[in-house]
Parts: C-alpha cells; structure tokens; sequence
C-alpha cells in the first residue's frame, strides 16, 4: 500500500464531522437557497477508498494522478495539472444518478489553494487555436442513450470566478430536476498542484426564497423611504410602499422563491411608481440632449438611458458615453449587451490592472447641478482579473475578485483642486455578481456636484499582467429638492411659458414692422391681429405658477404643440402664438414682394454699367426697360398688396430681367473676337512626329501630355469611354492625369489696349480623395519662364486648394460625392451629365485691362457667386487644364472652352456714381435676379440698395 493510503482511516471521521452538512440546514449556492432534506448520499465524501471515482486522462490511474495532503484522502487530496506536461483537461469525476428526475440536490465540497489561485483557469493556445478558459469544477448532465462523460448537455453550473485561500472554504451548487432522466458528472479537472479538495457530498435539498434578494430590494426600499421626511398624505397615496417593506422582512425560511418573486415584482412597480411621482430622475436624459432640443437643433441621438440598458449606436472606444466621462480615458468605455451594462477595461490585455495604470480607477462620473434637497445615487457595479492575456479568453468573468468600488456624490468647489464629499459608499466588487451601492446625500447648497463610481485594484493584484474589466449597470440617481414642485411639474410650466413669451416677441416685432416706414403694404391687417393677440397674450402672462401647474397631468403630457395632450402648452399655441407669428410672417412676405423689385432694378442699373458690355448696342433699350419697371414699383408702393398687384411685380421683374438677358446679346459681333473655341466633339489627332496627341476646335487647338484612344486601365485623357469600353461621351473629354494645354494670343497688334478678356469654361467635377483638379491661366515672364496671371485649382474630397487667385467662393462648384460620371453600363444614361446637364459647373474668368483689375464667377446647382477684384498684371498666352487623377472609374469631365477678346473703351472711375440706387434700410439681401436670399449667401448682392460682396 502506498503512503497515502496509510492516512486514510485516522482522518475520516475528522473529515465527516467537520465537514458534513446536518438536514434541516440552509445553504446557500449561485441558484439560490436551499434546505437540507436528507442524510449525504455520497458514502465516500472523503475519498478513503476512492470509490465512485474516475481518472480523466489517458493511460492513467487515479494512484498515478492524486497525492494525499498531511492529512491523508479524508482531509483533502490534489492534482498534478499534467503528468506529462502536455495532456489537456487531467482529473477526476464522480458519477451521480439521481433517484428523482425532479428531485433538488445540493453538491457540496470543500477547497483551498495558495495565494490568487482561482476557480476558473486558462489554457494556452497552441500559437494557431484560441486560447481557452475552462472551469475546474463541473456539474453536468447527459440524457444520451450512453450517459458518458464529458457532457455539456443540462449543465447547472460552471465554476466562475471564484477566489480561493490558504483555507478551506465550502462551495456549494444546486442540482434542480426539471423531470429530465439525467446522469451527473461531478468533475475536478486540471488542477494546479498548489490546490486541494475534500469532502464532497450530495443532499437532497428544497428550494427557499434566497434571502440574498429580499435584503437587497430592502436595501433599495428603505433607501428611498428613508433619504427625505416624506409628509403623512405621501404615504397615505403610497401605503403599499411601507407594506411592501413589511412583506418583505416577514420573508423567511419557511417561505419559496416564488413567493419571494412575486414581491420583488411588486416592490420594483410600487418603487417605480414612487420615484415617478415624487422624485426627479435626473439621469433620465442627456444634458446634451436636452441642450440640443432647446437650442432647436434636435435631439441627436441618445447616447444613453439612466440605467445603461440602451444602445441607440453601438458603442465602443468611448471617452463619453451621453453626459458621463469614462475612466481610463480613450478606449475606455465598450458595451456588455448581454449583462445590459457598460464596460470598462476591455481592451487592457497583457498589462496590469487599469492597461497598467494600477492606482487608477476605471469607471464612471458626471456633473450635475443640484438645488438643496435629498438625493440618492444607485450603481451596480462587478470587476475581474482576466484570466488570460488574450483577448480570445475574454469572459467577464475569469478571474478573482481583484477590486473594490466607490461610489460617491461630491461637491466641486470653485479655486479649489479639492472637492468637499458629501456622501460615498466603499464595498468589495465581485467578479461574477453584481455589488449594489445606495448612497443618500443631503444637499444644503446649490452647485455643481459630481457624481461617480469608481473601481480600484486591491494591492495583491496589482502585479499581475492579465488584463482588467469593470462592468457597471442601473446607474441612477433620483432627487427630492426643497421646492414645492418637482421636475417635470416645473418643465411643464417652462414649456408653456415658452409659447407665451414666443407669443410676446412676435407681438413685439409685429409692433416694430407696424412702425417701420420702409414697410408699405398690410400694416392695417397686421394691427388688427396684434390687438387681438395681445389681449389673449396678456391673459397668460398673468396666469401664476399655481395656475399653469393646476393645467398639468402627468399621465397624459407631451411636450408639443400639435395635439391636446400639450394641455395649455397647446392651448396658448394654437390660440395665440402661432397666428401672430402666421401674420409676420405673411406681412413680410408682402413686401418682400414689393421690395423684390429694388434688386431686380438694381441688378438691372449694374448690369448696364458693367464694362463687359461697354460696346453693346441695347443700353437705351435696357434703360428704356429700368424707367418702365421704376414705374410700376412707384405705382404698387402707393398701392396695397393683392393678389393681382402681386403678379404685376412678378411679371415686372420678369420683363425686366429678360431684358437684361437680351441686353447681353447686343455686344456688335465685330466687338468681339474669338480667340479660342473648342466643344470637343472632334476627334483626338496624333502628331506622328512627336507621338503627342491633340484636340482641335472652331479655333485653337489643346495638346495633351497624355491620351488614351480607347477605355483602359490607365491614368490618361481620354474622349467619352465609359469603364465597360462603350464610347458614350464623345463630345466631352475625360480628364486625367498630366495637362491639356491651348497656346494663344489675346492681343490685338501686340497689345489689349483697354479691351476685356473672358475665359469660359464647363467642369462634370468628381469628388476624389487626396485628387486635385483646376486650370491655369499663364504666361512666359522676363526669365522666360511660365508664369500664372489666374489659377484655380482645388481638392474636392477634403476642400483644400492650391491655387485660387481671385478668391472666389468654391463651395458654389458642384462636386459629385461618390458614385460616378463614369457609369458601369448604357442602362445607367439617365444619370448621366448629359441626361442631367444641371450637374455641371460654369466658369468665367474677365480680365480688364481697361481698369487693371480681374474675377472670377461661378454658376452651378448650388448657385451663383461673383468674387472680387484682383488686379491683373499680365497677358495669358496659355490656357491650362490640369489634375493628378488616377482612377480610371471616377475622373472629372471638362467641355466648351472659350476665350474672347471683347472690346471696351477707356475705364471712368466716376462712370459707376452715376448709378442710381433704391434707398432701403431694413438689412434685406438679394440676389442679382432679385430674389431675397440669407445672410449666408455668398457672392454679388444687393443690400440697402447697394451692390456688394458677401464672403
């Protein structure tokens, strides 16, 4: 016989009575609590004999894998992890078949290990598989024809993360039949050498109500009943609150879990209901949330809800999470859905509690501000170590219970690094369940005051590299304070308010167009609404706080104006509020329909004087057309407005405006000389003698620095190819990599004299990343060199420019964002530019030489924009079109190059005084077309009657 039989008879009966359970006794396992009913009916609990055992492990005994501590077999036996140093999963288990199916049983055993040992363990991956976490206690269930071991099928429990010590501790786990024939395998499996077991016993058992439950909804309960000197008639609303306690604390032994259940359920809805009418929930919704709704920009998404539960957007890597900061900072805060809980620490494997900072917490805080009154703070919160140093490992649950949490309320205090603590609460955090914490803080002063849970790693763990987590869930924090009504009471009266003082203002604006003289039509009407909506108006403004909250019902109340449950938010609205603002609204209208008029006369007066059209041949036609449009604005100003006078100014500002369309066309055709004109519907040429390509037009000619004569996956110019090799586009040219370049000469006998140069050109831009594209206007200066007199040149991708000489307003060039001009296939032509003409943009360039000065205007979907002017220093001899594209897929579309010289005289700086303008002094803007645009609006406008710029 080996040695450690030897031990065997002497220590079982020190085993049996110190260990044994007695019936009759409550135990309490991770299913719940549950009574002894029976006698042990496992007759070698101290493993003397080892009967009923079987080794797991090939090839191997149960001699071979278990050495007898000091003691011998009653008193504990342990395991090498692997005799061989490389099977997997060695150990031992028991097989147990219960009697009744649905019979309970609680399994029993005692263990101890050295310092940090742990019930749940890590195996290694083999540098290709996963690494693993198994548990080295199992009890399972098999219902197969063969009842063999290993089974996963039934199982009750896995072992977690359970601590052990240097001493014996008792674990304990329940067996709950559901009918189900089933075989149980009792397993310890891979256990370190450093830990022993003992004693393992079954019982039959009985299922209570697990008192751990009742004392924490107590908890809850007597929290809230006890953070404020709540009046008698409270309590007279409530008394299923202080019955429910009473429940509750009458829950003893005798008495199941279902019973149990149902109180928790009912307690859970009588302190729901509690909390709703007589406190504010002040983790409800988000600040920002709020911030955003008043400031009228929307809500924006919910980052989060009071209790951590809902995600709108998946969350992970996140230093904020709604209102709260998240500890450690960056990458810090990840979502649990499964637990329902945020988690912190998920990324920290192969470094030391915290990703290695092992004096600081991870966690939670906010800031809040807080009227006197009593408030309570509710977390819950767990942490672990985990148990391998992969993050494939990672459960939530492996390792210890390595932290501890502190919740806390405190208050910050201005010019001081130091804040005062008003309440705070420690308690050691478990790594599978969930630690509560209940704090009650009376606040006396208003400010601001922090609130947060913060989990810090106890010494011993501190220097193991295996990575950390804390998770927290059901944050709360809900407040009484001294005034007389609560929050919601008070956000309904603000909300009412709102619409009433909306109501004064536009009273109050409605009084000021009344008296502006520049306002000519409606004022009769505008009054008569005014006088009635101020009576209504006053009426509310004398309603008290008393007599708006009496209007208020919690159960029906939506903030909103558009149906009744708004209560008299709705009413003020709908019978005040909106029709004065209705009013403005249709008073202004009116005579922006009048004042229309002044920028499509002005637009008209500027038109006439510009020097492009010094030569044109309709200026007394035009003049002709701006007499007859200020007359009938003189006419409908000494008139009101209607619906007929209203269509006279319309058709006005159209007559007028196609005028200055006509007056256009009148420059003499002997004025003007083409200089260069290409429409690109020619074919590409090949210069043999040099292998360069080109494309001519009506006049001039553009060299290519590169082309492609057919579709192919290269970076060149090319004519209409689209990427399946159909030729669609032929009249326009593909742009890509290198220059398209036209040589020209503007001059007329060597000089421009004072004669204007206009460049004009057609873009189908494509917005491509980290790709430019533009054109240059250049000449050869004294080092003979190419030298630019106008550039534009831009990334539409990220908005940064090169090039842009006059500083014209590009956010008015429509850019194609994804997709592409280059279509897959015929079927894809009504997308194309030329189904969609609108998708391009215009560009004109004019050089005057007369004054010395040049611009830039652009015209596209997104609108119009004249820049202002540069001067102009030198003649162009070439035009340059150029990108560095490279995608074949996805390029820019370039047509209609044309360059005139057009005759002008000599430049009058005293011309320009002699426009004649419209006085207005009320700040409207319009556009050069004459109609009424925003402050942001960008380019030539008229504004008070003058022409100007508006960057």
């Amino acid at each position: 016989m080996k040695k450690r039989l030897l031990f065997a008879l002497a220590a079982m009966c020190v085993a049996v009575s110190g260990f044994a359970l007695s019936e009759g006794e409550f135990v309490y396992t991770p299913q719940g609590r549950f009574q002894i009913t029976g006698a042990n009916l496992n007759a070698n609990s101290a493993f003397q004999d080892m009967t009923g055992w079987t080794v797991v492990g090939e090839g191997k005994t149960l001699a071979d894998k278990f050495n007898v501590n000091a003691n011998g077999y009653a008193d504990g036996i342990n395991s090498v992890v692997s005799l061989d140093g490389e099977t997997i999963g060695e150990g031992m288990y028991y097989r147990f078949e219960p009697t009744d199916a649905g019979a309970s049983y609680v399994v029993s055993f005692k263990m101890k290990g050295a310092a940090l040992d742990n019930l749940k363990i890590a195996i290694p991956g083999d540098g290709y598989g996963e690494a693993q976490c198994i548990n080295l206690v199992k009890v399972a269930g098999n219902v197969d024809g063969e009842f063999t071991y290993p089974t996963t099928e039934g199982e009750v429990i896995a072992n977690t993360a359970e601590e052990l010590t240097e001493e014996w501790q008792t674990f304990n786990y329940a067996i709950e039949g559901d009918g189900t024939a089933r075989i149980w395998f009792i397993s310890f499996i891979r256990m370190a050498t450093t830990i022993e077991i003992a004693d393992l016993q079954i019982y039959p058992a009985m299922k209570f109500a697990d008192l751990r439950q009742r004392d924490a909804m107590l908890d809850k309960l007597k929290a809230y009943r006890d953070c404020y000197p709540w009046k008698d008639e409270i309590w007279a609303r409530f008394d299923g609150y202080p019955e429910m306690i009473s429940s509750l604390e009458a829950i003893g032994d005798e008495n199941g879990q279902d019973e149990l259940n149902e109180l928790l359920t009912a307690s859970q809805e009588v302190l729901d209901e509690f909390l709703y009418e007589n406190m504010d929930d002040y983790l409800a919704t988000s600040d920002t949330y709020l911030a955003n709704i008043a400031a009228g920009k929307g809500g924006g998404t919910r980052q989060v809800d009071n209790k951590f539960h809902t995600w709108d957007v998946k969350v992970q890597y996140a230093e904020t999470w709604g209102d709260w900061n998240c500890l450690p900072s960056g990458r810090a805060c990840w979502e649990n859905e499964s637990q329902g809980a945020a988690d912190f620490g998920h990324y920290a494997g192969n470094t030391g509690w915290n990703y290695g900072d092992v004096d600081g917490p991870m966690g939670i805080y906010t800031k809040k501000t807080l009227d006197p009154g009593s408030y309570v703070f509710g977390i819950e919160g767990r942490s672990a170590l985990r148990a391998d140093p992969t993050s494939s490992s990672w459960t939530h649950n492996d390792g210890w219970n390595p932290a501890y949490g502190v919740a806390y309320i405190v208050k910050i205090v201005e010019g001081s690094e130091t804040p005062d603590t008003i309440a705070s609460i420690t308690k050691n955090l478990d790594a599978v369940d969930y630690t509560p914490f209940y704090i009650t803080a009376k606040i006396t002063e208003s400010g601001t005051y922090e609130i947060g849970f913060k989990s810090y790693c106890k010494d011993a763990y501190k220097n193991l590299k295996n990575g950390s987590v804390t998770l927290i869930k059901n944050a709360t924090l809900y407040g009484k304070n001294d005034n007389k009504y609560n929050q919601k009471q008070l956000a309904y009266e603000a909300n009412v308010r709102t619409q009433i003082t909306t109501g004064r203002t536009n009273l109050t604006t409605a009084a000021e167009y009344i008296a502006n003289v520049d306002y000519l039509w409606g004022k009769d009407a505008l009054k008569a609404c005014a006088n009635s909506i101020e009576t209504k108006i006053a009426a509310y403004e004398a309603m008290s706080q008393d007599d708006i909250i009496a209007t208020y019902d919690r159960e029906v109340y939506k903030n909103t104006t558009s149906d009744t449950t708004g209560l008299l938010q709705y009413e003020v609205y709908q019978q005040a509020t909106k029709w004065i603002i209705a009013a403005n609204k249709e008073f202004i209208a009116e005579n922006d329909t009048l004042k229309s008029m002044e920028a499509t006369i002005a637009n008209a007066e500027t038109t006439i004087a510009l020097r492009v059209y010094d030569s044109a041949t309709g200026k007394a036609a035009l003049q002709a057309a701006i007499d007859k449009a200020k007359a009938i604005q003189a006419q409908m100003k000494a008139s009101q407005y209607s619906v007929d006078n209203a269509a006279v100014i319309v058709a006005a500002n159209a007559e007028l405006n196609e005028a200055v369309s006509l007056f256009t066309t009148t420059i003499p055709a002997d004025c003007i000389a083409t200089i260069v004109d290409i429409d690109f519907e020619k074919a590409a040429d090949l210069d043999v003698a040099d292998f360069t390509y080109s494309i001519s037009g009506e006049k001039g000619t553009m060299k290519l620095s590169s082309f492609s004569e057919a579709a192919a996956a290269n970076q060149e110019f090319e004519k209409g190819f689209w990427a399946n090799g159909e030729q669609l586009w032929k009249g326009y040219l593909r742009v890509g990599n290198g220059t398209g370049t036209v040589e020209f000469d503007p001059t007329e006998n060597g000089s421009m004299g004072t004669n204007i140069l206009k460049v004009a050109c057609d873009f189908y831009i494509q917005g491509l990343s980290g790709r430019s594209l533009g054109f240059y206007l250049k000449y050869v200066n004294e080092e003979n060199q190419d030298a630019d007199v106008f550039g534009l040149f831009r990334n539409y991708y990220d908005g940064t420019s090169t090039t842009n000489t006059c500083g014209v307003d590009e956010s008015y060039i429509w850019a194609k964002s994804g997709g592409t001009y280059n279509n897959a296939s015929p079927a894809d032509a009504t997308d194309s530019v030329t189904a969609n003409p609108l998708q391009k943009t215009h560009f004109e360039v004019i050089m005057d030489y007369g004054k010395g000065t040049q611009y830039c205007t652009i015209s596209s979907p997104n609108g119009s924009t004249t820049s202002q002017e540069v001067a102009l220093e030198a003649i162009p001899t070439k035009f340059v079109l150029q990108c560095n594209y490279n995608n074949n897929d996805r390029r820019a579309w370039f047509d209609n190059l044309k360059i005139e010289r057009i005759a002008a005289g000599a430049y009058d700086p005293t011309a320009i005084e002699t426009v004649k303008t419209v006085k207005t002094v009320d700040g409207s803007i319009y556009n050069l077309a004459g109609q009424k645009v925003g402050k942001d609006y960008k380019g030539l406008v008229i504004k008070n009657g003058r022409k100007l710029v508006q960057k």
